[in-house]
């Protein structure tokens, strides 16, 4: 708390270099919603209130709007509120953290505002972001948002204290993976799994496609996105690997109702050795090992085919049918929120990865990473993040994926029949487009 506190005070005085620091010439009241959880929403909530005193005349309401689906699914319903309200109500927020897979859904249905007007009527240069990261809010060649809790996905933790003791090296290729599950598991006299080697993010489609890349699966196989890529023996080789791994009780395949959840639990009671999850956790997990007397340990995904991680967590977006002053202060809360000192309360308070070059190579970054080693191996891939693929189907195709993989990993469904199943599926989706 006291390295929070300590970071808004910079803040503070160093008021003079953010964007937009000027009095409002009639009082207007902006709407943020946010989806973070309890236990990282202050640290947003706090620079949120010292924009909003850096700028007299600009009341801004900040709201929890729920998970990040149920945000999207409020956001639609007040969209169609507000474009039938009779007076000219408008229901929808000014600035909402959005997932970089819903960009093309809402882009493409007029829910959100291109930034390029402002973005050049401020000069400001795109060039210092990540060009994956940037990637990731962009739609049909415009800028939809920025990204400002960025994560790298999957991004893997381990029980570093467990592989010190037992000789355990987290491996660097797929082909050495096998061997590192027989390994870093253990199972009891009757042959019941005590602790999986590694346990996945099954749950969402964020997670998954990094390892099918790494796979050698592509998504799509044209530059239109309109040609699935998933039919292929590539992904015939995952689905029957992670069946086999999970039959053989190598490892879990996280699932259903309360899967972030039973993962997280599972690896700080010691009981995974390994989760892929997202860089996000950082300090929960290593927190909670610490708990425990134990040390955490960070690692980028195998290679295979590539080595390649996916692009997680949320960006800042404006509503089009938010009013243009709105909308021009918006963007100036959005462009302070993406700012170096900001970016670093939200780097420290959680997990998330710096969307900046001038904050990645920042003394308050390099004193962060002496204090948290193990991030290294994270940051060190900024360059390798790959954005999802940019076609509005990609939200219901990913659906189609996790779903069918559920069935073949953890119900244990016959491979070859349940991917073609998927295949249908999606192209039934492409077909319908």
């Amino acid at each position: 708390m006291k390295k929070l506190l300590a970071l808004l005070v910079a803040i503070m005085m160093m008021s003079s270099l953010f964007v937009g620091l000027a009095a409002a010439e009639e009082p207007i009241t902006i709407t943020f919603w946010c989806s973070w959880e309890d236990a990282w929403r202050d640290a947003l909530k706090g620079l949120v209130e010292q924009w909003e005193a850096q700028n007299p005349g600009v009341h801004v309401e900040f709201v929890y709007a729920g998970s990040y689906s149920e945000s999207n699914q409020s956001l639609l319903a007040a969209h169609a509120a507000t474009l039938s309200a009779p007076n000219g109500e408008v229901y929808v927020p000014t600035v909402q953290q959005t997932v970089g897979t819903n960009i093309p859904t809402f882009a493409a249905n007029g829910v959100i505002y291109p930034l390029d007007e402002y973005i050049a009527a401020n000069g400001d240069d795109m060039s210092v972001f990540a060009s994956g990261m940037l990637k990731a809010y962009q739609y049909q060649g415009e800028q939809y948002g920025l990204p400002g809790c960025i994560s790298l996905v999957p991004s893997i933790f381990y029980n570093k204290t467990f592989a010190e003791q037992e000789g355990i090296e987290f491996p660097t290729s797929w082909d050495e993976f096998d061997a590192f599950l027989r390994k870093a598991t253990i199972k009891d006299e009757q042959g019941n799994t005590v602790r999986y080697g590694a346990s996945f993010s099954g749950w969402g489609i964020d997670y998954v496609t990094p390892i099918l890349r790494a796979f050698g699966v592509q998504p799509f196989t044209d530059e239109e996105e309109t040609q699935s890529g998933f039919d292929c023996p590539e992904i015939r080789e995952f689905a029957t690997k992670m069946q086999g791994w999970a039959k053989e009780g190598l490892i879990s395949w996280a699932f259903g109702s309360g899967a972030s959840t039973n993962m997280r639990q599972s690896f700080l009671d010691g009981k995974t050795f390994c989760v892929w999850h997202t860089c996000a956790l950082y300090d929960l997990y290593s927190k909670g090992l610490a708990a425990n007397g134990w040390e955490i340990g960070a690692a980028f995904p195998p290679t295979g085919a590539k080595q390649v991680a996916g692009l997680g967590g949320s960006g800042f977006t404006l509503m089009k049918l938010a009013s243009p002053e709105q909308r021009e202060w918006g963007y100036k809360l959005i462009r302070f929120l993406t700012d170096t000192a900001c970016n670093m309360v939200i780097i420290q308070n959680t997990g998330y990865l710096p969307v900046t070059k001038t904050c990645l190579e920042s003394e308050e970054c390099a004193e962060w990473l002496k204090a948290n080693p193990e991030l290294v191996h994270l940051y060190d891939h900024l360059d390798e993040l790959v954005a999802s693929p940019s076609s509005p189907a990609w939200a219901d195709i990913g659906t189609k994926v996790t779903d069918n993989f559920g069935r073949i990993i953890v119900e244990g469904e016959d491979v070859e029949a349940t991917l073609q199943f998927m295949f249908d599926e999606i192209q039934e989706i492409l077909e319908d487009m």
